[in-house]
């Protein structure tokens, strides 16, 4: 999972990658631990196919323009981006691991089948 340090490191890594799931979070919090904890489990099961980023926005230089230019209301949020475009997204978490993972693993397989991306999760060792 790639940790993003700015807007243009963003805005590049969104570009470069097809299929990208971020997770935008604030400080240094238990959500933010909990986040990175969901987003290594479901990057272990579908790693091959989508790209991983966590976005601390605390720690951002021009913080505002992030959440301005990216219409970010409400922390911690988690959007899906296909071809640079946001085609899902989810505001909050349910702060459960096995919840949070099997709504994400749902939707993320929806909206990229209608898309025309199959894929399935990797076997759990």
């Amino acid at each position: 999972m790639k940790v993003l340090q700015d807007i243009n490191e963003f805005k590049r890594f969104v570009k470069v990658n097809d299929v990208v799931l971020i997770g935008f979070v604030e400080g240094n919090t238990d959500v933010k631990r909990y986040m990175i904890n969901l987003f290594e489990k479901l990057e272990s099961r579908i790693g091959h196919i989508i790209n991983f980023a966590l976005f601390d926005i605390e720690n951002t230089p021009n913080n505002s323009t992030i959440k301005e230019d990216e219409g970010i209301n409400k922390l911690p949020l988690i959007r899906l981006y296909l071809n640079g475009e946001n085609v899902f997204e989810q505001e909050d978490c349910f702060m459960d691991l096995r919840l949070d993972y099997y709504v994400l693993k749902i939707s993320m397989k929806d909206i990229l089948q209608r898309h025309g991306i199959r894929w399935s999760l990797r076997p759990t060792i």
